[in-house]
């Protein structure tokens, strides 16, 4: 299981996504964009019925959907800007162990 706090170092593949655009700050419902079935330094790519989409990070905010497999019904629902997470999965996490040796 994925611990909410650090799901920013962690790889998106196979989370349910939702997504709004930073442009639009009027906006603010989220809409559902689908599973995320790849991610590259700068974009997400997911795939909702059938039909793939790429999101780019910088100009998204997300919510993702955490499965809580210890309690079915309490899911948890994070809502992460785009910036953080970008880059590759590999360096996000070792930046989170870079952070955790410097706080020593």
């Amino acid at each position: 299981m994925i611990d909410p706090q650090y799901v920013i170092y962690h790889d998106l593949i196979g989370i349910k996504a939702y997504a709004k655009a930073k442009s639009k700050s009027n906006d603010k419902e989220f809409s559902f964009i689908g599973i995320v079935i790849d991610e590259t330094r700068n974009m997400l790519i997911t795939e909702k019925d059938n039909n793939i989409k790429k999101y780019s990070k910088n100009e998204f905010m997300f919510r993702f959907i955490i499965l809580n497999k210890e309690n079915d019904k309490d899911n948890y629902y994070i809502e992460v800007s785009g910036n953080k997470i970008v880059g590759l999965p590999l360096n996000r996490f070792r930046s989170l162990k870079k952070k955790r040796r410097l706080k020593k």
